[in-house]
């Protein structure tokens, strides 16, 4: 049993690290417990045998729903459970369900709940927070050390890409046309998201560029953000936010040709898909939890107090408001000659 994050971006950060333990446990049933939310991520996911969805506003709300799901766990009679999440109530719950087993950082004061604690190595020793997974893994002696990580992969399967297509038909953008993703929020706070009005800028002269249409995602608690945004441009973009599940924000990504975004999951979830991508960074570091693979720009202005990971600004908000709609349309443009030279020569 492994027990997943509870955040997007960290759980597709966290998928080398299961790759990892497919490839070293072949014959092993791999079962993950995940919230609802980042379930969708796994889906397909070749590492991934089965998954217990953990539903606290539902089905297991409150003790007796926690105590329902600790009994299917005992049920499952797992060998060893591998505590990708930090939080003390995720050592609690593999205790109760007596998996003898148990593997998780030490930390959150869960310690003597793990039959093996693992200490919390510093920052220092793995930098990106994919290797955070996988030095746990290595830690607890289940892999050999692991190599670099330079891309993460996720697929939308036929099914998806054809809904995605009807989607956008449905819409009269899709074909020939050049598609732009903006994803303006990020659940973390309001210290992650660029200006609103600064989207809505570049994706004006953008459109005009890159002769584009322009979709706006975002959950639905983001789609205040999205319709600020489209009702300051000057074109009539699409916005989709809050009309979409994980999978469907997904095969929409997939038929992008550019996506501007924030430090957030959909920044994770594109760059696994492949999608060329601009990345803004304020009060995060991009060192540590910023997107892997290519083709990706991450436009920075890097000042003296960033980063400092808080999820709102004290002060003036300086990492962002630094951050000019010219930086970010000038590193827009750089990838996307970048991404039409490399799709010319590969065919």
């Amino acid at each position: 049993m492994v027990r997943a994050t509870n955040w997007v971006g960290d759980a597709v950060m966290s998928l080398p690290a299961l790759e990892v333990l497919r490839s070293k446990f072949p014959q092993s049933e791999i079962v993950l417990v995940s919230k609802p939310w980042v379930s969708e991520v796994y889906l397909n996911h070749p590492a991934v045998r089965r998954q217990i969805v953990y539903d606290p506003d539902g089905q297991h709300r409150g003790p007796q729903g926690f105590w329902k799901l600790v009994q299917t766990l005992r049920a499952e009679r797992f060998d060893l459970a591998i505590l990708l999440q930090n939080a003390f109530h995720a050592a609690w719950m593999a205790w109760l369900a007596g998996i003898p087993r148990r593997i998780g950082y030490a930390r959150d004061g869960r310690s003597f709940l793990l039959q093996q604690p693992v200490e919390v190595p510093p920052p220092s020793a793995y930098g990106h927070q994919a290797y955070y997974y996988l030095q746990l893994l290595f830690r607890a002696g289940l892999i050999d050390k692991p190599e670099r990580v330079k891309e993460i992969h996720l697929q939308v399967v036929d099914s998806e890409k054809q809904w995605a297509n009807r989607y956008l038909s449905a819409l009269s953008l899709g074909g020939p046309r050049f598609l732009v993703g903006l994803n303006p929020g990020a659940s973390f706070g309001p210290a992650k998201r660029w200006p609103a009005e600064r989207f809505a800028a570049l994706a004006d002269r953008l459109i005009g560029a890159l002769d584009a249409d322009v979709l706006i995602f975002g959950s639905r608690e983001e789609r205040p953000l999205a319709e600020e945004i489209a009702h300051a441009m000057e074109h009539t973009p699409a916005v989709v936010a809050g009309e979409t599940t994980l999978r469907q924000l997904m095969a929409l990504q997939a038929q992008c040709r550019l996506i501007v975004t924030n430090d957030s999951g959909p920044m994770h979830l594109a760059a696994a898909l492949g999608v060329p991508l601009v990345a803004i960074f304020g009060s995060t570091d991009e060192r540590a939890t910023g997107p892997l693979g290519s083709p990706i720009r991450i436009v920075k202005d890097r000042v003296e107090c960033s980063p400092c990971g808080l999820r709102e600004c004290p002060i003036d908000f300086r990492c962002m408001r630094n951050i000019t709609v010219d930086d970010v349309y000038r590193a827009a443009l750089q990838l996307v000659k970048q991404w039409r030279i490399t799709r010319e020569y590969s065919e």
